[in-house]
């Protein structure tokens, strides 16, 4: 029994000091050389209109306004902007045609009164997007201006455009 269990223990000491002596010997025969590792895949961005909408309805109830409603024109206008934004790499309001919101919402057949927009890239979920518009007076002041009724959210790539009116 006991000589057993001497090749049994002698088995196993080989066994897990064999791959030690490979990765020492690699590692000390390979000192000077690199090792390259490839860069994780750029993560896609998890934001939705929807979720975008409800956390900006949650900030305007706090503020004491009216929910937004999701209005189909102000939509379009909104997935306008926000795919050529992500096309042109825009980092302004203004659209690479030299359009406006306001002339979006007009073209999308909109008739606004006051109105605004607020754009954001690279955040990785809806609440950061939100997070971020509320951390900046303007974004904000979009956000809770509560004579605003009907809103468009889209998102395109990294952008995510909101655009808000009420009737004129």
């Amino acid at each position: 029994m006991r000589t057993k269990s001497n090749r049994i223990r002698r088995v196993c000491v080989a066994a897990c000091a064999a791959p030690l002596l490979v990765l020492t010997g690699a590692a000390a025969a390979g000192a000077a050389a690199t090792v390259t590792v490839p860069a994780a895949a750029p993560r896609a961005l998890q934001t939705s209109p929807g979720e975008v909408l409800q956390l900006v309805n949650a900030e305007r109830e706090k503020a004491g306004c009216p929910a937004l409603h999701e209005n189909a024109q102000l939509t379009h206008a909104a997935k306008v902007f926000a795919d050529d934004a992500a096309k042109n790499n825009l980092t302004t309001h203004t659209g690479s045609d030299g359009s406006t919101p306001q002339t979006r919402i007009k073209e999308a057949g909109y008739n606004a009164g006051p109105s605004g927009e607020n754009m954001s890239w690279g955040k990785p979920d809806a609440k950061a997007v939100v997070d971020g518009w509320m951390g900046s007076g303007g974004h904000k002041g979009n956000i809770v201006n509560c004579s605003y009724t009907d809103a468009g959210t889209a998102v395109s790539g990294k952008y995510t455009v909101q655009l808000y009116a009420a009737p004129g």
